[in-house]
């Protein structure tokens, strides 16, 4: 009988001990939220531009756009507005590598839209960051940037005819993001600076995710957003001698006419280079 109730007792403890070990081992998991680990887009690298001479450009011209974030199509620049899961906003993701060093991003002058007097993130908080609070201890003054306040991107680019590829082709320069500082509760659109697309921002623009809302599982990354143009647009300056704006010579309806028309001169040259 003591035997029996040894070898019961033997037995009872070995299973209590590979309960625990197994309720332990569970806990060590670490929980997944998907169906899988997303790798993100860390190992993409930019899409290659083409090689372009001078000799091969028969025909540029240079134009300037506006990102609406507002509009359907680019809220996805927009949201979240808080960094959550394998998405960040557009914004957020600037800043980040604009306080890091990572890109170039230029002072921007409303008289010339050019690319000349580089300017670090503190340099910019300083002019033109907005009041976050008091330090106490040191009386400094701390400055911030409203990434929410942020809903416009002001696009730089060259639009040219290769004639070797026979293709009319897009080269994005830099982008502006435009903040909207409110005054006397009316919108007061600034342009912040220019930040140069060049090799540097566009690995950046590779490595972070963009939310496809056709197919959450068909990862994009901002780099392919931009050189796919999904995205939508209206331009609101062209390359001119009197280097003015569209809303210095036409306002409302007839503003949105010349940007229409200003695109469709774009694609008509193309058209009209060919017999049919």
């Amino acid at each position: 009988m003591k035997r029996i109730i040894f070898i019961a007792l033997v037995v009872f403890t070995s299973l209590a001990f590979s309960t625990k070990l197994e309720a332990q081992a569970i806990l060590d998991i670490n929980p997944n939220e998907g169906l899988y680990e997303q790798a993100g887009t860390g190992e993409y690298t930019p899409m290659q531009y083409p090689p372009i001479r001078e000799a091969d450009v028969m025909w540029r011209k240079r134009i300037w756009r506006t990102i609406d974030f507002r509009q359907k199509m680019n809220q996805v620049f927009y949201y979240p507005t808080e960094t959550h899961y394998n998405w960040n906003n557009f914004m957020q993701i600037i800043i980040d590598e604009w306080k890091a060093g990572d890109i170039v991003v230029y002072a921007f002058d409303d008289k010339k839209d050019e690319l000349h007097n580089p300017m670090t993130y503190d340099s910019y908080l300083q002019k033109y960051g907005e009041l976050d609070y008091v330090d106490e201890n040191s009386g400094d003054s701390i400055r911030k940037i409203d990434i929410e306040s942020i809903q416009k991107l002001n696009i730089m680019e060259d639009w040219y005819f290769d004639r070797q590829r026979s293709q009319l082709m897009v080269r994005i320069l830099a982008i502006g993001p435009v903040i909207n500082q409110q005054l006397d509760g009316q919108d007061n659109w600034v342009q912040m600076c220019w930040v140069s697309y060049n090799d540097a921002t566009r690995r950046v623009f590779a490595k972070s995710n963009f939310f496809n809302r056709d197919n959450p599982g068909a990862t994009l990354n901002y780099d392919q957003i931009f050189m796919l143009r999904l995205f939508d647009s209206y331009i609101y300056k062209e390359e001119n001698p009197y280097d003015r704006k569209i809303s210095d010579y036409y306002k409302g309806v007839k503003a949105l006419y010349e940007s229409d028309r200003i695109k469709q001169d774009i694609i008509d040259f193309e058209q009209n280079l060919w017999e049919y």
